[in-house]
């Protein structure tokens, strides 16, 4: 009986080391919430410039949100070549403003939807597209104005200077 509860601990034992490994890796990396494919039919986000002999057709873009990291890092944006081929990979923060998220990525800031697209398989999913329509941007600007100057990662004057004047400064997204 001592050798079976003695076996019983030490397995207990392996497995609570096992979710501290993992807890521990979510607490520095963040904890994905969800994963959205871009629309076929949005432009790539500025954050990426496809590679010389690619077109829009060729690439997939894949968002992942997550639980923000103690680093602020709560998006990360990859682009693949195809599905299987990643070609880049950037991260940054993000506020969700309803059906739309504000995300800045090297200082560039990004207004995004959400609407639904049908898969390859059929399926009716979520993808998500950038904004580029100013009245729509001006709008979820002027009404989230007390939410982004709440936030403390985000600089509200110049990220509305940036999106509504599409000039090529930067803002912090630390």
């Amino acid at each position: 009986m001592k050798t079976t509860k003695l076996k019983c601990f030490l397995s207990t034992k392996k497995y609570l080391l096992i979710v501290a490994i993992c807890l521990s890796c979510f607490a520095i990396s963040g904890c994905v919430d969800s994963v959205n494919y871009l629309a076929s039919d949005s432009r790539l986000p500025k954050w990426f410039t496809l590679p010389p002999g690619l077109t829009r057709a060729d690439v997939t873009v894949i968002r992942a949100s997550m639980d923000p990291t103690q680093r602020g890092v709560d998006i990360k944006v990859a682009l693949y070549k195809g599905k299987y081929k990643k070609l880049a990979e950037v991260s940054g923060k993000s506020i969700l403003l309803g059906y739309f998220r504000i995300c800045v990525v090297n200082g560039v800031p990004e207004i995004t939807g959400y609407k639904a697209q049908i898969d390859e398989h059929g399926n009716r999913m979520p993808y998500f597209y950038v904004v580029d329509d100013p009245a729509l941007k001006r709008k979820l600007l002027d009404e989230c104005e007390k939410k982004l100057l709440e936030d403390k990662g985000i600089d509200y004057p110049a990220l509305r200077k940036k999106l509504l004047d599409e000039n090529e400064g930067s803002i912090s997204d630390h």
